[in-house]
């Protein structure tokens, strides 16, 4: 494999990756934020206990987290393509 191939086979996966990685970001925020909203709701039962209820958070909050991580990452490669 030449170089040209590899350079534009990176180039390709980029091109792939970036609303990839924004629609991920965007599902993950979205999941998070129903979730701890249906939960506050009530509108599913979760067995009572503090370790039920904590680990429903805490598993929310990473998605939300990693969701915005996954769109920020996104984000900064949509900005390095247009100042190439």
């Amino acid at each position: 494999m030449s170089y040209g191939e590899s350079n534009e086979r990176q180039r390709s996966r980029r091109g792939f990756r970036t609303p990839l990685d924004l629609g991920m970001g965007v599902f993950y925020v979205a999941i998070g934020i129903v979730i701890m909203v249906t939960r506050s709701f009530g509108v599913y039962s979760i067995p009572p206990g503090v370790l039920y209820t904590t680990i429903t958070y805490v598993l929310c909050g990473m998605m939300i987290v990693g969701g915005c991580f996954r769109f920020y990452r996104g984000w900064q490669d949509i900005l390095q393509n247009r100042k190439k």
